[in-house]
C-alpha cells in the first residue's frame, strides 16, 4: 500500500483533487485506493477497461491528475488515446508507473509514439527515481530530466521540490533551433513592400504589427519559422474556413503571424494565445455647424420666450383695435381708421421685424402703445441677433450620438473591410441597427470606400466615415490642415472584439508562446510596436479661434421663407386675377342680359 500513499502524496503536493486512475489492480487494492482518496478529499475515477476508456478533453475548467500503470495490459491504448486527443497537456498531470525499469532507452522505446510536447506535465515513476519527460517536436527524442526523488520521499520533500523547481515554461523555453510552421497574411501583394514598410500603415496593419513580435518570440525560444502566406483571414463555409484560419484548422500551420478578431466561430477551430491591441472603429467627421443640421433662426429663444414675444405683439394689436373703437365713440379720428384688425396684426408683425409703421396717429394713447411695443421689440430683436451671431461663431456640438447621426442629413460611409457588414448586423444596440438600415443599407456597395477615399470625403464634404481609428488618423495626418484637424469629431458605433494572435487548436506550444508574449507586453515591447504601427489621434495645434465665414446653408431657412412668401404671393396674385376676371365676365353677362331684356320690353 506504499504505492497508493505515494500516488496520493504526489498529486496532493500539486494541489490536484480530481484524479483518473487507469489501473488493473486487484479489487482489494482498488478499494484501498478509493478509501484513501476519500479520506484525502480527492475525487477519484478508476478505469480498468482500457479499450472503452472515456475520451480525454484537452480543455477544461480544472486541472486533473492522471495515473497510468504501464504494467497493465493494453496500457499502450491509453497512451495512444492521450497522444491523439492531446491529453498530454498542461491540464492533465500524468504519473506513469513502471516498477521494472527507468532506463532512458526503455522510456524512449515505451513512449516513442507519444506526442508529449513542451506544455505537457508527464512524470515517469520507477521504484528508485522520478523522471520529467517532454519532447520538443513530434518525431524528436524525449528530453528526460531526473527530479532527484524516489517513491519513498515525503510530502515535505515533494513540496520543497515543486517550490524550487522552475516552471515548465522556464525549463522548456529552449526549442533547440527547431523549425515550426507559421502562416501570415498579405492581403494586397501588389502594395506589399516588406514587413517594416511604414509608407502604407493602413494596408495589412495587424500582420505588420504581429510579425516583429513573433520573430522576437522565435529568437527568445530559439526556433525558426517555416513561413507561408495567404491573402485572406478566413471565412467559414459549412464549418470549414478558408484563408489563414483554414490553415490552422487543417493543422497545416502551428501558429499565425497575423493578429485578428477573436470571434466565437473562429474559437471553435483555433486558439488565441495573446491579444496584441484593442481596435476601435468610429465614425470620423467634421462637426458641422448648427445651421447645417437645424434651423438656426429658431434656436435663439426657447418656446416660452417665443410665446411671450407673440403674446406681447398680440396684446399690442388688440389694444390698438380697442383704442380705435373707444375713440370712435367719443370723437372719430381719420388717422385711427387705419387700425383695423388686419392692420393691427400687420403692425405687430412689422414691429417684431423692426419695420415700424407707415403712419403715426395724433392720439397720445395710441402713440404710447406703439412706442412701448417698438421699444420692447428692439430689446427682443437685439437679443435675438446677438444669439444668432454667437451660435454661428461658437464650435458646434450638434452631433453627439448615433441617434444624432441617423437624424441628420449627413451622408454615411464605411471602410472597405472583411467585417464591413458583420458587426453592424450583429450589434445589439438598436440605435446602431437603425443607422445601418436607414443610412448604409440603402446605398448598397456605394456605402463602402477605401480609407483614402473615405477620409478625403470627410475633409471636403458633409460626410461621416466609419473607419479603424489608426488607419483614418494616418491619412488625416498627411492630408488635413491644422484647423481641419481641430474640427474632427468621433462617435463609436459598436465595440469590436480584441485582436489576438491565433494558434492551432490544442497546440503543444500554447503556454510557451502565451508566456513570452505576456512578457513582451509587461516590458513594453508590444506597446512599442503599437506606437509604430497604430497612429494616434492628431493633436489640434491651431491657435486662435478666428472668424467663421457664413455660407448659404447658414441663411437657407431665411431664403426658404422668402421663396415660400414669393410663391404664396404669386398664387394669391393669380387667384385675385382669376377672381377679378370671373367677376368682370359675370358683370358683363348680367349687363348684356339686362340690355337684352330691356330691348325685348321696348319692342
Amino acid at each position: 500500500m506504499e504505492l497508493i500513499s505515494f500516488v496520493l502524496t504526489y498529486f496532493l503536493s500539486k494541489d490536484l483533487v480530481m484524479m483518473t486512475a487507469y489501473v488493473c489492480w486487484t479489487p482489494e487494492e482498488i478499494s484501498e485506493l478509493y478509501r484513501r482518496a476519500n479520506r484525502a478529499s480527492v475525487r477519484l475515477v478508476v478505469v480498468s477497461d482500457f479499450p472503452r476508456a472515456p475520451l480525454m478533453e484537452p480543455r477544461g475548467r480544472f486541472r486533473e491528475a492522471m495515473l497510468l500503470d504501464l504494467a497493465c495490459p493494453d496500457a499502450e491504448l491509453i497512451l495512444e488515446q492521450a497522444s491523439a486527443s492531446r491529453g498530454f497537456n498542461c491540464r492533465h498531470s500524468w504519473l506513469l508507473l513502471h516498477n521494472a525499469s527507468s532506463d532512458r532507452s526503455f522510456i524512449e522505446d515505451t513512449l516513442a509514439s507519444c506526442d508529449i510536447l513542451p506544455d505537457a506535465d508527464v512524470v515517469w515513476s520507477s521504484s528508485e527515481r522520478l523522471v520529467d519527460l517532454y519532447r520538443i517536436k513530434p518525431g524528436l527524442p524525449l528530453l528526460q530530466t531526473e527530479l532527484g526523488l524516489a517513491r519513498n520521499c515525503s510530502r515535505q520533500e515533494m513540496l520543497a521540490l515543486w517550490g524550487a523547481l522552475p516552471t515548465a515554461v522556464s525549463r522548456r523555453k529552449d526549442l533547440r533551433n527547431m523549425t515550426m510552421k507559421g502562416i501570415s497574411l498579405v492581403s494586397q501583394p501588389a502594395h506589399f513592400k516588406g514587413w517594416s514598410d511604414l509608407r502604407n500603415r493602413q494596408i495589412d496593419t495587424f500582420p505588420k504589427l504581429t510579425y516583429p513580435l513573433m520573430m522576437l518570440v522565435a529568437q527568445d525560444l530559439h526556433f525558426r519559422f517555416d513561413l507561408r502566406q495567404v491573402d485572406l483571414y478566413g471565412v467559414a463555409h459549412n464549418g470549414s474556413f478558408d484563408g489563414l484560419v483554414g490553415r490552422l484548422q487543417c493543422q497545416e500551420a502551428e501558429v499565425g503571424l497575423a493578429s485578428f478578431f477573436i470571434r466565437p466561430d473562429r474559437m471553435q477551430v483555433a486558439d488565441f494565445i495573446s491579444e496584441t491591441c484593442v481596435l476601435t472603429c468610429t465614425f470620423i467627421f467634421r462637426q458641422p455647424s448648427r445651421s447645417a443640421v437645424s434651423n438656426v433662426f429658431l434656436a435663439p429663444f426657447s418656446g416660452g420666450v417665443w410665446a411671450a414675444s407673440g403674446g406681447v405683439a398680440a396684446a399690442a394689436a388688440g389694444l390698438l383695435v380697442a383704442l380705435r373703437r373707444a375713440r370712435e365713440r367719443c370723437r372719430p379720428q381719420p388717422d385711427l381708421q387705419l387700425f383695423t384688425l388686419p392692420e393691427a396684426f400687420t403692425f405687430a408683425l412689422g414691429t417684431l421685424c423692426q419695420q415700424g409703421f407707415h403712419s403715426t396717429p395724433a392720439v397720445t394713447s395710441v402713440r404710447a402703445v406703439m412706442f412701448s411695443t417698438l421699444l420692447a421689440a428692439l430689446f427682443v430683436f437685439t437679443a435675438y441677433s446677438a444669439k444668432i451671431v454667437a451660435i454661428l461663431q461658437t464650435p458646434s456640438d450638434a452631433l453627439r450620438s448615433i441617434d444624432d447621426l441617423t437624424r441628420s442629413p449627413m451622408l454615411i460611409g464605411v471602410q472597405e473591410t472583411t467585417y464591413k457588414k458583420v458587426y453592424f448586423q450583429e450589434s445589439p444596440d438598436e440605435a446602431t441597427q437603425q443607422l445601418y438600415r436607414r443610412k448604409i443599407e440603402p446605398q448598397g456597395e456605394r456605402a463602402y470606400h477605401s480609407v483614402v477615399d473615405g477620409i478625403a470625403r470627410v475633409r471636403t464634404g458633409f460626410f461621416a466615415f466609419q473607419v479603424e481609428q489608426s488607419a483614418g488618423y494616418d491619412i488625416i495626418k498627411q492630408t488635413f490642415t491644422e484647423r481641419e484637424k481641430c474640427s474632427l469629431k468621433e462617435i463609436e458605433a459598436f465595440k469590436l472584439p480584441l485582436v489576438a494572435v491565433p494558434m492551432r487548436k490544442h497546440s503543444g506550444y500554447r503556454e510557451l508562446f502565451a508566456t513570452r508574449l505576456r512578457w513582451q507586453r509587461e516590458v513594453g515591447l508590444m506597446d512599442r510596436e503599437r506606437r509604430i504601427w497604430l497612429v494616434s489621434r492628431p493633436r489640434c495645434e491651431a491657435s486662435g479661434g478666428g472668424f467663421v465665414s457664413i455660407g448659404i446653408i447658414d441663411v437657407l431657412p431665411a431664403l426658404q421663407v422668402l421663396a415660400l412668401g414669393a410663391f404664396i404671393s404669386v398664387v394669391l396674385l393669380a387667384s385675385e386675377v382669376g377672381v377679378h376676371g370671373i367677376r368682370r365676365k359675370t358683370r358683363q353677362y348680367h349687363d348684356a342680359h339686362q340690355l337684352h331684356e330691356q330691348t325685348t320690353i321696348d319692342a
